[in-house]
């Protein structure tokens, strides 16, 4: 019997060490390839990844299934060498995984990757039971889109089907609510936070209008890095505050998008600006302790198409641009960290109209004027940013700066379809 075991353990050692003389040779195969074609090598590699992280999850629910969950965390954490967190996160992921099949073969078959899966798998667990997520249609987003953009994709995929009891939807992921932090070894701290939508709006709003009125009285030769910036946003806040509520903290402008229903004479359907539903009690809490500010955008009093009279948005042309793009048009970063951007260029006679801005981050916005991505406008007026391949040359709107759309913008100022925000 001692000896069986001695054999088939030699045999499992070979074949390991066959499995390990394979890998090794495909990975001196990648790097024999030199520096030609690198962006069809980088894909390549990404699809080996999203492979090898099927497998991995695969294994780990295996382990999982015969010897508990407890006994997959310490393999990763004792053998795989991962931290306990990782090695509890990963083992929780590999179950979420295994609930969603058509999304691990996707995987398996490197079409997506452990990102794109991880927020399927998720969205999946989240959903509510009567009405599971569609895995074919977020697996067909998921081959067109980067993570970033996904993540807002499969958010508004999971709002369309939780539309039943909101209160206790929220009651739900209230209870979920966490924040914690951890001292490092050479005496530095680190917070970790996790929010329902309302509270994490709020609480982004507040930091963001902090951190603006900082840049606004910093050295323009001397300024902090965004995260730096943003670390003294939160301890201005939590410090300077004592722990209470102000009423300049009660100022921020949380962006509550909310319809107009004409038969009815009523509003309906009241959300935050990334689609996330609030209920009636949700919305009348807000019009408690903030400032309702009623912002039904019009041609007269205040006009969303201003042509050449001025260059920057108006803060209601970038509320109408928050509702409409949901964030930056090339990786769906909140509104809040945003500029407005004129798609026809100021300098070559764009106009500062709603139907020619989009919102873009600053590094996405850097990407369009060094020409490394363009807009275009598809058929719906939404905008969407295309980054350009290296070997790609210029065009003709790329080498003189104004980036024009694939097709003029219409004006749609006579439309009257646009959605009336309450701003909080």
């Amino acid at each position: 019997m001692a000896d069986l075991d001695l054999s088939n353990f030699e045999t499992a050692a070979e074949t390991a060490a066959q499995i390990v003389a394979s890998f090794d040779a495909s990975l001196a195969g990648l790097r024999a390839l030199g520096d030609e074609h690198l962006e069809e090598q980088l894909h390549l590699v990404g699809r080996c990844e999203s492979r090898l992280a099927a497998v991995k999850a695969e294994k780990i629910t295996a382990l999982a299934r015969r010897d508990g969950e407890g006994r997959a965390a310490d393999v990763l954490r004792n053998d795989v060498k991962q931290s306990k967190g990782s090695a509890k996160r990963q083992v929780k992921e590999a179950g979420q995984l295994a609930q969603v099949p058509k999304v691990a073969r996707a995987l398996a078959e490197g079409a997506i990757t452990p990102q794109h899966a991880r927020l399927i798998a998720e969205a999946a667990e989240a959903a509510p039971p009567g009405a599971p997520i569609d895995e074919t249609e977020l697996l067909a987003a998921a081959a067109e889109q980067p993570a970033d953009l996904f993540g807002a994709t499969v958010r508004d995929h999971l709002n369309e089907r939780d539309r039943g009891d909101l209160e206790e939807r929220r009651k739900r992921q209230r209870s979920q609510r966490r924040l914690t932090w951890k001292r490092q070894p050479d005496g530095m701290f680190e917070l970790f936070g996790r929010f329902d939508p309302l509270t994490g709006g709020r609480i982004e709003t507040a930091i963001t209008a902090v951190a603006n009125r900082l840049w606004r009285d910093e050295d323009p030769k001397n300024r902090p890095t965004p995260q730096q910036r943003l670390a003294d946003a939160l301890e201005s806040l939590v410090t300077h505050s004592g722990g209470e509520a102000t009423e300049g903290a009660q100022g921020v402008d949380l962006l509550v998008i909310v319809d107009y229903d004409v038969l009815a004479g009523r509003l309906a359907n009241p959300r935050l600006v990334d689609g996330t539903p609030l209920s009636a009690q949700e919305l009348l809490g807000l019009a408690c302790y903030a400032n309702i500010l009623p912002a039904v955008f019009d041609q007269k009093s205040r006009p969303l198409w201003l042509g050449r009279g001025r260059r920057h948005a108006t803060k209601h042309q970038r509320s109408v641009l928050a509702a409409r793009d949901k964030g930056c048009i090339g990786c769906a970063t909140s509104p809040n960290w945003t500029q407005a951007h004129h798609v026809w260029h100021w300098e070559h006679g764009g106009g500062t109209d709603i139907d020619n801005m989009c919102l873009l981050c600053s590094h996405c916005h850097n990407l369009v004027h060094t020409n490394a991505a363009d807009i275009t406008q598809g058929s719906d007026g939404g905008f969407t940013l295309h980054h350009r391949r290296r070997s790609r040359a210029p065009s003709p709107a790329g080498l003189n700066g104004s980036h024009r759309t694939s097709r003029p913008v219409e004006s749609s100022r006579n439309t009257g379809d646009v959605a009336l925000p309450l701003r909080c």
